[in-house]
């Protein structure tokens, strides 16, 4: 990412904007996709303003939520302080390898999750063996995102093109999907 890019992000997440809220449906989904267990551990990857890690949070996972913007990172500590010790939030490129090794612990999570960011990252191949790397044995990566073939042309760039999906999605040993909406938001549910 450019330091112009990064900037224009740390510049929305400071102005108090996110992505679009978390609705019941899809929270509802989840639970019945993933069936959280008290205690298991969670890692939400691209936290924003915090609304996803805290409803992770309240489905009692034990949460680390992570944004490579400083301002996200701020703004998510902020709103939920009152989660604490169950959310966490710590300041992540998890585009930057060796940082991810080096702060992440292999097998480490029940569940990861990347809600409306996996768009705007890179190397879609490394960041998908990067997330099963941090899975313990029957962990799950769930990525929920828009398809570009669903967006008006002057939005594509918020969302994964039909090849994008099939390198996420290749070497699990198990997966599935749903649609949110009619507007093109689908989650992915991988396995290892």
């Amino acid at each position: 990412m450019t330091a112009v890019e990064r900037a224009r992000w740390e510049h929305h997440f400071a102005r108090g904007r996110g992505f679009r809220g978390v609705a019941e449906r899809e929270l509802r989904l989840l639970r019945e996709a993933v069936r959280p267990r008290a205690g298991t551990r969670a890692l939400d990857i691209g936290c924003g303003l915090g609304t996803y890690p805290a409803a992770l949070a309240g489905l009692g996972y034990d949460t680390l939520a992570v944004d490579w913007a400083d301002a996200a990172v701020a703004a998510t500590r902020d709103r939920y302080a009152g989660l604490e010790p169950r959310l966490r939030v710590s300041r992540l490129d998890f585009e930057d390898a060796d940082e991810v090794a080096a702060r992440l612990p292999r097998a480490g999570f029940d569940l990861v999750t990347m809600r409306l960011v996996l768009a705007f990252m890179t190397d879609k191949r490394a960041v998908a063996d990067r997330v099963r790397g941090l899975l313990a044995p029957g962990g799950a990566w769930v990525v929920t995102t828009p398809l570009v073939e669903r967006l008006p042309q002057e939005r594509r760039f918020i969302g994964l093109t039909a090849e994008d999906v099939a390198v996420v999605t290749e070497g699990w040993a198990r997966g599935e999907w749903y649609d949110l909406e009619a507007g093109g938001v689908r989650c992915f549910v991988l396995r290892v």
